[in-house]
């Protein structure tokens, strides 16, 4: 199974990404507002096996279906905050347009497109090679020991 074709911009950076795109392993994190310590927990233990951003990519899908358009507004500052501060304790010439990759979701179709339920309540993650293949995907507790075990599997 692929990653679905579908391009979202990114926080911050304001980049376009297309999931299909990254040209190296990814992990995709699916989360909400009640979940997103779930993002925290993969990045730290990604980022302690795999250091460098150019070898692994790790990404947000912010699932904010519940959110209507007229908040929008009051929502995106807050998207804004969360990628300044994680964007201020990167380690010394990082950049953060690789190192933090928040992409808001704010109709659902991504989060729906990659086959995630619930992602609100209970966070998931996709991982998928360099060619956008999935080889795996977790939801629940302990996703960052999923996520190593499946990055694993792709050999370093």
């Amino acid at each position: 199974m692929q990653l679905p074709d579908i391009t979202l911009t990114a926080t911050g950076s304001e980049r376009e990404i297309k999931l299909t795109g990254f040209g190296m392993p990814v992990v995709l994190i699916c989360h909400g507002q009640n979940t997103s310590k779930a993002a925290l927990e993969v990045n730290k233990v990604v980022r302690l096996e795999y250091p460098d951003a150019t070898e692994v990519a790790v990404a947000s899908v912010i699932d904010l279906r519940s959110f209507p358009s007229m908040f929008h507004g009051m929502v995106k500052p807050e998207l804004e905050k969360a990628y300044h501060k994680a964007a201020g304790k990167l380690p010394p010439g990082a950049n953060p347009v690789d190192w933090v990759i928040l992409l808001p979701d704010w109709d659902g179709a991504a989060t729906d497109s990659l086959g995630v339920r619930d992602s609100t309540a209970t966070a998931a993650v996709i991982v998928a090679d360099s060619e956008g293949n999935i080889v795996g995907t977790r939801q629940g507790d302990e996703l960052g020991v999923a996520v190593l075990e499946l990055l694993a599997g792709l050999g370093k």
